[in-house]
């Protein structure tokens, strides 16, 4: 029963100490966690119940206690997920990451044996019980306590809330959870197809090319509250803030999506990461799919301007696939966490040897292009900053202290960069892919408002503090791959969705996918904040200021153009 009861206590008890610091509300998060996983435990008892009657044949009564037990497994890791990464357990997630989830638990808890040694003996005892225990229910008062348990939690689970509140995914189960999200896998129908048109009304502009080098480097879970430059909330990245007053800071800048995934889509594509319809946010076989292999990516159009392309890493490229992806966007080197620069280096999550080192290996690849004096292009992905945080110069478990190292390896590598000469020529881009996966501050959310803050993350541009400006109109992801483009070719595309970074062309729209309802996506506008839930023709604004149908209508049409875009892809 203990074991049974500590699942739905922790996730309770996590889900009203973060809403009770969000809202002030005591007590919301815990009673709404017991009524909505109330259904679930009340198939878990029933089929144990049943599993434990005298009269049911055996094969039957093992039957019904591995289902149990796979439905109470399916609940607790729904509950661990939660806990480590801000968000439920889906299908899409399983599907992405099941093959990689057995290699990134060795990994966040090699120094851990004694209690992966435990947690082992614990599941092969479980599992045993479920497959040899006898006992049975033959005792009046047995029955009768079964069947006020259940009878008690289908009372509890009639007060549930099934709202839009914007904390209620927290609080639903992971069922019905599912089920609220699924609408994103509806398809278009074909009449819907054959009638449907969308025009960005682009501007194109003739533009004398440059040709500078361009190093993009995105740093894992950079968000805006870390930095007290870009919230005013935490001091815990000095060295970037000192980068964002001595160059060119955004402070409108948003991630196109809420994981790493779609930070690379948006930068190396140039398009919305909305997954097409068809079965739930990742459709084939994993995160990229309809996102392949584009003859318009950004390394295969800098290549043909005479560029050398890199995508560069410390960590493990096979982790959803991410280095055979970018192998087919044209990529010409490709380098991860095998690679001997790295050999000797402590290990941590994803293989992921830390970020000293990599920059260590980028300064070698700067020093190499440099001796041959040809134009160079890289891609490079931190790691050492996602989530469990682990500080690799002290082995302290705080986030704090995680970034405070990143933060100090970053700005040593930017003074390097100064020392080598590099901005004579070339320039940085620093992002972050997407917000840390941990809950939003409360001062994020009083600052930006809760859609914003999920998605604000740092963009500095650096020229070797040789040019000084603060950016703060919208901007987002995608628009570094329009702007680069536009920058080394003949001509300029802007429009009300694909702005300028160089040329201070902010968007009127920014698309951000969420990572909490996956079935909705939030669209921000100068003022105004909307919610467009995807749901096949029936795609439509559910949130914002009513009243303007054709500025509501266009978002929508761009929503759908994006997926209908993917779709054809496939």
């Amino acid at each position: 029963m203990l074991m049974l009861a500590a699942p739905p206590v922790a996730r309770g008890l996590y889900v009203d100490s973060y809403i009770h610091r969000h809202t002030g509300e005591r007590f919301l998060g815990a009673t709404q966690v017991l009524a909505n996983d109330a259904i679930i435990y009340v198939v878990l008892l029933s089929l144990f119940y049943l599993s434990f009657l005298k009269k049911t044949p055996r094969a039957v009564s093992i039957l019904l206690r591995v289902l149990a037990f796979g439905a109470f497994l399916l609940y607790a890791i729904d509950v661990v997920v939660m806990v480590c990464f801000n968000a439920h357990l889906t299908v899409d997630d399983t599907v992405a990451y099941s093959t990689y989830a057995h290699k990134y638990l060795a990994q966040i808890t090699r120094k851990r044996h004694v209690l992966i040694l435990l947690a082992g003996v614990f599941a092969v005892g479980l599992a045993g019980w479920v497959l040899v225990c006898r006992y049975t229910l033959v005792r009046v008062w047995q029955h009768v306590l079964a069947g006020l348990a259940v009878l008690g939690l289908l009372m509890a689970w009639c007060f549930a809330r099934n709202d839009t509140y914007i904390h209620s995914w927290r609080y639903k189960n992971v069922v019905a959870y599912t089920l609220e999200v699924r609408s994103e896998s509806r398809g278009y129908s074909d009449g819907f197809i054959s009638g449907f048109s969308f025009d960005a009304d682009e501007v194109e502009e003739p533009n004398t090319p440059q040709t500078p080098n361009i190093i993009i480097l995105m740093v894992e879970s950079l968000s805006s509250y870390q930095s007290q430059y870009f919230s005013g909330l935490y001091d815990w990245m000095p060295s970037l803030d000192k980068i964002a007053r001595e160059n060119v800071a955004y402070t409108g800048f948003y991630a196109n999506g809420f994981c790493t995934n779609d930070c690379y889509i948006s930068v190396l594509m140039g398009r919305l990461p909305l997954r097409p319809p068809g079965s739930g946010g990742f459709v084939g076989n994993g995160p990229y799919s309809g996102f392949e292999d584009d003859p318009e990516s950004l390394p295969r159009l800098l290549s043909k301007q005479g560029y050398a392309t890199e995508f560069l890493m410390a960590g493990d490229q096979g982790f959803s696939g991410v280095g055979d992806w970018a192998k087919g966007l044209g990529f010409d080197t490709l380098e991860g966490h095998d690679h001997p620069a790295y050999d000797g280096w402590e290990r941590y999550h994803f293989e992921s040897a830390p970020d000293e080192a990599l920059y260590a290996r980028l300064v070698e690849r700067i020093d190499q292009h440099q001796q041959t004096d040809g134009r160079f292009f890289m891609y490079v992905s931190t790691m050492t900053t996602h989530h469990p945080f682990v500080n690799p110069q002290t082995g302290e478990h705080s986030e704090e202290q995680t970034y405070r190292y990143a933060d100090r390896q970053l700005g040593a590598f930017h003074e390097k960069l100064i020392e080598m000469g590099y901005f004579d020529d070339g320039i940085l881009i620093i992002l972050g892919d997407h917000h840390a996966m941990v809950p939003l501050k409360t001062g994020e959310t009083e600052a930006m408002g809760e859609y914003r803050a999920a998605a604000r993350v740092p963009m500095v541009v650096s020229y070797g503090n040789r040019k000084q400006a603060v950016v703060a109109g919208l901007h987002q992801q995608a628009d570094i791959y329009h702007s680069l483009v536009s920058l080394t070719s003949s001509q300029r595309v802007t429009s009300d969705w694909v702005g300028d970074i160089f040329n201070n062309r902010p968007v009127k729209y920014v698309i951000h996918r969420r990572g909490d309802f996956r079935n909705i996506v939030s669209v921000f506008t100068e003022n105004e904040d909307y919610l467009i839930k995807l749901d096949g023709d029936d795609t439509r604004v559910i949130g914002g200021e009513p009243g303007d149908d054709a500025l509501e209508a266009a978002i929508v049409g761009r929503v759908n153009a994006a997926r209908l875009l993917e779709l054809a892809q496939e």
